[in-house]
Parts: structure tokens; C-alpha cells; sequence
């Protein structure tokens, strides 16, 4: 659900950014065409860029291949999420309220498409030009669906018919009853995004602009046009249908004496187009942070090969880093950092001795999902070391890498970060009530939810770990109770050892210094 609600916020960003755009710069010029296609250029965007994900990392180093444990992260998309999509996902009256308005309008477009049926049995047909003309009695105002015109002829002069039809005649040439349903399908998705409505107003009113100049280039004068548009009545509208009198009347006459100024529209064309690029290139790109991507001390550089995406071991068995479909820990990436962070012991020798830093563990991923070939890529003391091979090693099954069909080994390196937090006065209490003065957080003691009152009583020596969730973490794993953060505390009496990491890219083993 998560996924989907991510989605939406995405998409809905995109649609609000290009539809903004048109609004204000090319709205009112006479660029009939382009115009329609960057209105439909836009809706393929917010439909299908939340989808794309490219992958881009600028590391100058000697190697080719970098290879480290983290997920690629869009940085716009992302941070809606932590502020949005687990309110969102965890409340089950939005998705009640989201289903709701999707099968109501989905309804309505299908009550709409029964009706015009109705008008259709009840018509005269006639041909006229190779199209079929459904005549009907009663006041309505001219409308036309894919490649049938509505009317009630008796209304009109044969002047004035003439020109109706050469105006529906253009609605049905471009297509315009293709766009209308897939605009009507956009709302069904996206009712709740006021952008998916104006780009559907906007969109009809193009419809409108791009059928009244066919009508003036077949040589109807803009008086005479004008005064036939003036005397439409209004009358009861379908929804997916192009009416002849659909827009705001006094816009279509702005836009028939609006003529192309060349630089200008040359100008506002290229700006439209890098629009288009810039936001479909932007929202399609994972980020990596370039501060995290080149500190040498967040990742580690192997060795290139002839092939940039694996290499070969000794028993001539390729090792991929780049697969179709990558490895799959049980749970998904956050679980294999919560079962690091469980699973580690920070050694006594290590804390006695103020050891602490990045190990980096690399491994590898068979083709029946079993980690194989753990070993240190880069260590920082035997005894932390140790440590960090013990339990990479003894991670779960896998499901293993796909490329081209076949299971393949996968390499992964994973950092590791054992850290020390100092205590200089081992009988003074965990916390006191200053520390907490400002904030809120949701404190967990042993796998027990423990107050604020009980956290500034905690002493120190009876403390082994401490863990601290933030923003998506805390939220994810604990819900709306986890908004201000989690601490996670494990007491020396404890028999489990439970924490989490406190960065998502990276392990972290919490210990004391003696």
C-alpha cells in the first residue's frame, strides 16, 4: 500500500509542476498542437515516471565497480514519504475514502457512456461526409463522440449547420473523444489532486480552441462565428463528450484573434520542451548524496574486470554486482539491518580498549540464496572484526539474483559500524529530565514501552545497548507512536539483544567505553 500511495504523491507532484506551467505560459497561445501534446505528454509522465528509476553515481576513483549494501533514494519522492505515506498507510479511512471517490466517478463516466445509448436509440440516423449524424428532438447544444455528431437539425440554418459540423467535424478528425477518456480515467485515479481537474478543464478548452480555428480557416468570418456561439443555449452536458459550446465562450473569442508571434512561440516551444525533460529526468533519478558517494570512508572500491557489471573467482564461477533482479534478504533491506544490529555482541576487549569503527563485510549471494565467501574488505581491529564475519555469516537463505533468466551470484559489502558512546561517571542515571525537556520520544526498554519517568531512572551500568530511530525508521516499525523517534534500550539483564540501526546506510553496534 505503501508503494502505491507513493505513487500517487509522485505522480500528483509531476501533474501539478507541467499543468502549473501550461497554465501560465502556454495557455492562451495559439499552438494548437504542441499544446495538446504537451497536455498528453504530460499525463504519460505522472503516469509512468514514479514507475522509472535510473541510477546515477559520480565516485572518481581509480576502480570501476563500487559496490556497497544501500538503496538507491530519490531525494523529492523520498522525503514525502517520511512526512506523508506512513500517516497515510497506517490510517485505513484514507483508503475507504480513496476507493470511495475512484468507484464514484468510475460510475458516473459509465452512467454517462449508458445514457448516450439512450440518445442513440432514440435518434434519426443520417450520413453526412462519411460520418454518422444522430439527429435528435429537444434543446441541447451540439455534441460529438469518437465518429457520431448529436444534433437536432431543425434548430439550425443551414449556414449555421454548416458550421457546426465543420467544427465537430475537427473534434472527431483529432480524436478528441481518445483524450477526454483518458483524462476522465486520470480523475478516477487522481480525484483527489485539484491539478488532475484543471488539466482536464484546460485540456477541454483546447479542444474547443483547436475546433474553432478549423472553422475559421474554412472561411467563416469571426463576427458571424461569434454571434452562432452566443445564441447556443445551455444545455445538459455528457461527460465524455465534446460539446460545441463547452468552454467559457468569451476565452474562444480571446483566442480567435490571437495570432502566432514567432520568437515568441519559438521561445515558449524550447522552454516547454526542457520543462518536460528537466521534471521527467529529475523525478525519474535516484540520488545518492554526493557527500556520502565520495567519502571514502561510506564505501569501498574493488577492483575492475573486463566486465563492468561482474568478475570472475578462481573456480572460473562469474560473480555479478549488477543483476536483472537483485538478491532478496527476508523482509527487504531494513530487515537485514535490524537482524545485524540484533545479532551483534560488541566485544569487551573492544570496549575496554576504545575500539570502534567501519568494518566492511563483503559476501556473496549464491545462486540458491546462501551467503558464501564472507570476508573482510576492510577491518579496523581482529576483535571487531571477528565479530561482524560471525554474524554476516550466519544470515538466513536468500532469495537468490536473476540475470537473463538464470540464478547468478551476487556480491554485496556491507559496513558495519561499531561505535563507543562514552561514559565518564558509570553511576550517574541514563537521561535527565533536561535532556527530555523538549522532546517526546517513544522508549522502548527490553521489548517494553517504558515512560519518560522511568527512562531518567535508568542508570548506566545496567545499560548494554542503545539504539536510536528516526523519521522513516521509527515510523515504519512503530507507527504514529514513533513520529518524535525511538530510543532503544537493552539492559545487561536482558537475555535478548534487541536494537536497530541507527542510519539506514549503515550497521550500527552500540557498546561503552570502559
Amino acid at each position: 500500500m505503501e508503494n502505491f500511495i507513493s505513487y500517487l504523491i509522485e505522480a500528483s507532484i509531476i501533474l501539478g509542476i507541467l499543468t502549473l506551467f501550461y497554465r501560465f505560459v502556454l495557455h492562451y497561445e495559439p499552438l494548437f498542437k504542441f499544446n495538446r501534446f504537451f497536455l498528453l505528454f504530460s499525463l504519460l509522465l505522472a503516469s509512468t515516471i514514479p514507475l522509472v528509476h535510473i541510477s546515477f553515481y559520480t565516485v572518481n576513483t581509480e576502480t570501476s565497480n563500487i559496490v556497497v549494501l544501500l538503496d538507491s533514494v530519490n531525494v523529492f519522492s523520498e522525503d514525502m514519504r517520511k512526512m506523508v505515506v506512513p500517516v497515510i498507510a497506517e490510517n485505513k479511512s484514507f483508503a475507504w475514502l480513496y476507493w470511495i471517490g475512484s468507484i464514484f466517478l468510475v460510475t458516473r463516466l459509465l452512467w454517462s457512456i449508458i445514457q448516450l445509448g439512450g440518445l442513440s436509440q432514440k435518434a434519426t440516423w443520417h450520413k453526412y461526409k462519411g460520418l454518422r449524424i444522430a439527429d435528435l428532438s429537444g434543446k441541447f447544444n451540439p455534441f460529438s463522440f469518437f465518429h457520431i455528431i448529436f444534433i437536432n437539425r431543425s434548430r439550425y440554418s443551414d449556414d449555421d449547420l454548416n458550421k457546426i459540423m465543420v467544427h465537430e467535424m475537427a473534434h472527431i478528425k483529432h480524436r478528441h473523444s481518445l483524450d477526454v477518456l483518458l483524462f476522465e480515467t486520470l480523475l478516477i485515479v487522481q480525484w483527489f489532486n485539484p491539478f488532475a481537474w484543471l488539466i482536464k478543464i484546460l485540456l477541454k478548452e483546447l479542444h474547443e480552441f483547436q475546433a474553432d480555428h478549423s472553422v475559421l480557416q474554412k472561411g467563416t468570418t469571426i463576427g458571424s462565428y461569434k454571434k452562432l456561439l452566443l445564441c447556443q443555449a445551455t444545455g445538459a452536458q455528457l461527460l465524455p463528450v465534446n460539446n460545441f459550446n463547452q468552454s467559457i465562450t468569451k476565452k474562444r473569442f480571446k483566442m480567435m484573434t490571437n495570432k502566432i508571434l514567432t520568437n515568441k512561440a519559438l521561445v515558449k516551444t524550447i522552454t516547454a520542451i526542457l520543462m518536460i525533460a528537466g521534471v521527467g529526468f529529475f523525478f525519474a533519478c535516484d540520488n545518492e548524496l554526493s557527500s556520502d558517494i565520495e567519502n571514502t570512508e561510506d564505501i569501498l572500491s574493488l577492483k575492475s574486470t573486463s566486465n563492468n557489471n561482474s568478475y570472475i573467482l578462481g573456480d572460473s564461477t562469474r560473480v555479478y554486482f549488477i543483476t536483472d533482479s537483485i538478491p532478496k534478504f527476508p523482509g527487504g533491506d531494513q530487515a537485514i539491518r535490524e537482524f545485524i544490529a540484533q545479532k551483534v555482541k560488541y566485544p569487551v576487549y573492544a570496549q575496554e580498549n576504545n575500539i570502534q569503527g567501519n568494518v566492511y563485510v563483503k559476501f556473496i549471494v549464491d545462486e540458491e540464496g546462501y551467503v558464501t565467501d564472507v570476508n573482510i574488505a576492510r577491518g579496523v581491529h581482529q576483535s571487531i572484526d571477528e565479530e561482524a564475519l560471525r554474524v554476516v555469516s550466519s544470515m538466513p537463505q536468500w532469495k537468490p539474483g536473476i540475470h537473463k533468466g538464470k540464478a547468478v551470484k551476487v556480491s554485496y559489502t556491507i559496513p558495519i559500524n561499531f561505535k563507543l558512546q562514552i561514559n565518564d561517571n558509570s553511576e550517574s542515571n541514563l537521561m535527565d529530565e533536561n535532556t527530555l525537556k523538549d522532546i517526546d520520544p517513544l522508549v522502548i526498554l527490553d521489548g517494553k514501552k517504558i515512560t519518560k519517568a522511568e527512562l531518567i531512572k535508568i542508570s548506566n551500568e545496567n545499560i548494554a545497548s542503545i539504539n536510536i530511530l528516526k523519521d522513516k525508521q521509527a515510523t515504519q516499525k512503530y507507527g504514529v507512536e514513533g513520529k518524535n523517534g525511538v530510543i532503544l534500550i537493552q539492559s545487561k539483564e536482558s537475555s535478548s539483544n534487541k536494537s536497530t540501526p541507527v542510519k539506514t546506510e549503515e550497521v550500527h553496534a552500540t557498546g561503552y567505553e570502559k
